[in-house]
């Protein structure tokens, strides 16, 4: 089919709707006003392959829609001008509009009648604005579009659009009709219930998009209506009693503390259904992580720190150690002698002082992509949620170590609320608490690979966790010297005498001095002038909020 110009198909659909608009339309007034829009009608009935009562019906909604009306058989009824019964004899109309996804409906309830609403599929809209031909039958260029177009049929009974029994008929006839498939044709050939290959059908497609994983009661919950069904199915699936079970087809997601209530694809499952292209599949996807950010090391800005001599060893000797090949080395050594292969380091003290960026420079320099763990993102004020989380983290790394070809490290930032001094439960959060911490615990005594946790209050670690940790390295505010080398790399305008000066009198963290910096360029941005010492201790008493203890104590030299 020939493109049909933008202009041209939005305005024909136009005029039909304007024609049809306040009409008082009748049986009779329907036949003039099509004879009148022959024209028109060919033109919208060639891009969307509709008949003349779909067409006109069709571009009524349209203009409804991007209106902003409402798109009920109320406000059709209106749009018109008629009697509400004509509108009742257009429901077949409506429905071939549905049935060839034209239009979505949505059936909904208020407080006193069942509304039925039909808006416009978003791909149908950009088809028309965009001038994208509308392929007469569906075309899929290979399974992986299928099981995209099962989804989204799901998604549309999530949203009322259509009913069970109507999202079931369009999946198998659709499954049928692709059975060209070589996936399609297991799955035929495995005779499974209804329910059962929708359900695989839904594992499929989170395979393919890198998920892998249903939750079974928001799945059970969107994709049937009835109360009766929804009770059967998860019944079912909860018990272990599904046939996919028997099959080894499914299986839940490791979850040992609450039982598991997310399904994934087992690895026969994985073997059998997507033999073809599976390793493919892995290959290609990129890795997602759920509750961390992902740094990959090239793209980590490394920034230059300054320690002193024994910090300054300590992270040398622990770069050197996750050198990869020095790392294998170690990790066999330790499976040799029986030990636990995780290598996990600890950094403690006082905050500014460098541990964040340290962990980011390591990551950068020894090659590994770095997953920051979000922990805001893991509390949840549902019970138990918070620690599903916690146990979904260390999975997600077990998955990026088979991923990467070196271990990544997994780094939990400021990690004082998960690793502090357990107290007596008082209440829910006490509880959460405790929970997160126990299964934080369990998964340090197993731990593979490489973690990295930093915390501002050494003081209040519990004693359980000491021992997890293999090594515990302290950041102290820089002594004098120290501080004078960052002074002169954050700051290469000032004289070697003045950061002397400031080194001397003001006990600062690196972060501190790196605002200050700031503050003073960001104040002379504009200027071209010689740098200022007592600007410069301006600022630095201000960011002791101008107290005096700014300043050290003591007798100086």
């Amino acid at each position: 089919m020939q493109n049909v110009e933008p202009n041209l198909i939005l305005k024909s659909i136009e005029k039909i709707a304007n024609t049809f608009k306040d009409s008082e339309l009748t049986d009779i007034k329907k036949r003039k006003l099509i004879k009148a829009l022959k024209e028109d009608l060919k033109i919208v009935g060639g891009f969307l392959h509709c008949n003349e009562d779909e067409c006109w019906l069709f571009s009524v909604m349209f203009a409804m829609s991007i209106s902003g009306k409402e798109t009920d058989l109320d406000s059709l009824t209106q749009y018109l001008g008629c009697n509400p019964f004509l509108i009742v004899g257009l429901s077949p109309v409506l429905d071939g509009l549905v049935s060839k996804r034209l239009l979505v409906k949505n059936s909904g309830y208020d407080l006193t009648v069942i509304a039925t609403r039909f808006h416009i599929s978003t791909y149908i809209f950009n088809a028309i604005s965009l001038n994208k031909p509308i392929p007469k039958n569906n075309h899929f260029e290979d399974v992986y579009e299928v099981i995209e177009k099962i989804n989204e049929m799901i998604c549309e009974r999530e949203r009322n659009g259509i009913s069970t029994e109507e999202l079931f008929a369009e999946v198998f006839t659709l499954a049928k009709k692709e059975e060209k498939f070589s996936l399609i044709q297991k799955l035929i050939s495995l005779q499974l219930s209804g329910d059962d290959t929708l359900l695989l059908l839904y594992l499929c497609y989170a395979y393919a998009n890198d998920s892998n994983e249903a939750d079974i009661e928001r799945y059970v919950y969107y994709v049937y209506d009835s109360m009766g069904s929804k009770i059967r199915v998860k019944k079912q699936l909860l018990s272990g009693q599904s046939v996919l079970f028997d099959k080894e087809l499914v299986s839940f997601v490791d979850d040992n503390f609450y039982g598991g209530k997310e399904l994934a694809l087992t690895d026969k499952a994985v073997d059998l259904l997507f033999e073809e292209d599976g390793n493919v599949i892995e290959k290609s996807k990129s890795f997602q992580p759920k509750n961390c950010l992902l740094f990959n090391p090239e793209n980590i800005k490394p920034v230059n720190l300054f320690f002193n001599e024994k910090e300054e060893k300590q992270v040398s000797a622990l770069m050197n150690l996750l050198q990869d090949e020095n790392y294998q080395i170690a990790t066999t050594k330790f499976k040799h002698y029986g030990m636990p292969s995780g290598l996990t380091v600890l950094f403690y003290g006082t905050p500014g002082t460098g541990k964040t960026q340290i962990a980011h420079n390591i990551a950068h320099a020894t090659n590994r992509p770095l997953m920051m763990v979000d922990i805001s993102a893991i509390r949840d004020k549902y019970v138990g949620e918070s620690e599903k989380r916690i146990k979904q983290i260390f999975k997600t790394y077990r998955q990026a170590c088979e991923y990467y070809p070196v271990y990544p490290i997994l780094f939990f930032n400021e990690s004082d609320a998960l690793i502090s001094k357990r107290y007596e439960v008082n209440s829910s959060v006490d509880q959460m608490n405790n929970s997160m911490q126990n299964i934080l615990l369990q998964e340090l005594e197993d731990f593979e690979g490489i973690l990295i946790a930093t915390s501002n209050l050494n003081m209040n670690l519990d004693s359980a966790f000491e021992r997890r940790f293999l090594y515990k390295i302290a950041f102290h505010t820089p002594d004098q010297d120290t501080s004078f080398r960052i002074w002169r790399d954050k700051m290469p305008d000032v004289s070697e005498e003045d950061a002397k000066i400031l080194a001397k009198e003001y006990t600062l963290s690196g972060g501190q001095i790196n605002n200050i910096c700031r503050k003073y360029i960001l104040g002379h941005i504009l200027k071209n002038e010689q740098l200022q010492l007592q600007e410069l201790k301006e600022l630095c008493e201000e960011e002791f909020f101008g107290k005096p203890s700014a300043k050290k104590l003591g007798f100086q030299a």
